[in-house]
């Protein structure tokens, strides 16, 4: 695989042969990436490097194979791009990386027929990021887990205003994607009770947090309640399909689908994720994701007794904190 520097040139050669004349380049990547041309030239002369986003969303315009730029040959092998994002003690990195995919969520916010799959058994971030002790749960979890972390108890550990910001546009930006499809596992909840319940039971957290997310995750399931007996989002108005998974799920996987860009995201320790941005990928995860929804009972709009059960039973376990 080659190197950052060879990747960034291989890729400005290629493009520039696909566009030859530069005039029609440039207003083709301003007009692309909504930058001005001032930021388009710096990127061609080098001086400021293509996000992933922005090579991406280049080369499926112009029809470029990203893999071939960077070597991978393999029919079996999918570049994926690790997001590690701290939000506990974040760096610049961090909230570059995850404003990334922020400003990703936010170029697609006003296109027609945008669509979201996701499966999983956790709940997906940008419905709980609203949420500050749900949020911060995660993250105390992921700062205990990680090399980076450190010794902080729950109480002491902040998220830094700017976090939250981020946060909760990814919930906002996440909402105007046209069509949402969510397949859940059963036990969604109670995985997260689980933990909690640990977490006290060991003294990491003491009862008013605990009392305080028991009341966010009251306020969370009357909200996915509603939610699902729309089959719609109440700020934005598009539309949410919610299916409950009699299989068990191993692991999240989500896709998201506009005019320009096709990402996969496969979720790995607790709010981070692998992405790739490659059609086959993409595919493969789609189909995964319908699969899934086959095998699983539809609850938003339809199957009224099934979802009252549902979110009954969710209450139940709330209560057991």
């Amino acid at each position: 695989m080659k190197d950052d520097n060879c990747l960034e040139k291989e890729f400005l050669s290629v493009i520039q042969n696909k566009i030859s004349h530069k005039a029609t380049l440039v207003n083709t990547i301003t007009d692309l990436l909504a930058i001005d041309k001032g930021a388009v030239y710096r990127r061609l002369r080098g001086e400021v490097t293509f996000s992933f986003v922005e090579m991406a969303t280049i080369a499926k315009f112009l029809g470029v194979s990203l893999d071939s730029i960077v070597g991978i040959e393999s029919l079996q092998s999918r570049p994926t791009r690790v997001l590690m994002t701290r939000h506990v003690n974040p760096t610049s990195i961090d909230y570059e990386m995850f404003n990334e995919y922020v400003d990703l969520l936010k170029s697609i916010k006003d296109e027609p027929d945008t669509i979201l799959m996701e499966s999983g058994n956790a709940l997906p971030h940008h419905l709980f990021y609203d949420y500050e002790h749900l949020t911060r749960i995660y993250l105390y979890g992921w700062n205990k887990g990680s090399s980076s972390g450190t010794d902080l108890q729950f109480h002491e550990m902040k998220i830094p205003e700017q976090m939250r910001t981020l946060q909760k546009d990814c919930c906002l930006y996440t909402r105007h994607i046209q069509s949402t499809h969510y397949v859940w596992d059963r036990m969604i909840f109670l995985r997260m009770i689980e933990n909690i319940r640990f977490a006290a039971k060991v003294r990491l957290i003491g009862e008013e947090d605990v009392s305080a997310l028991k009341n966010e995750l009251t306020a969370l399931l009357d909200h996915l309640e509603k939610m699902a007996e729309k089959g719609r989002h109440e700020d934005t108005g598009n539309e949410v399909f919610i299916y409950i998974s009699d299989l068990y799920l191993e692991t999240s996987y989500c896709c998201i689908k506009s005019k320009n860009l096709n990402v996969s995201l496969f979720k790995t320790f607790l709010l981070n994720s692998n992405s790739s941005f490659d059609a086959e990928v993409y595919n493969e995860v789609n189909i995964w994701i319908r699969a899934l929804q086959k095998m699983s009972t539809l609850i938003s709009v339809s199957g009224e007794k099934i979802r009252t059960e549902f979110f009954n039973t969710q209450r139940e376990i709330i209560d057991t904190l």
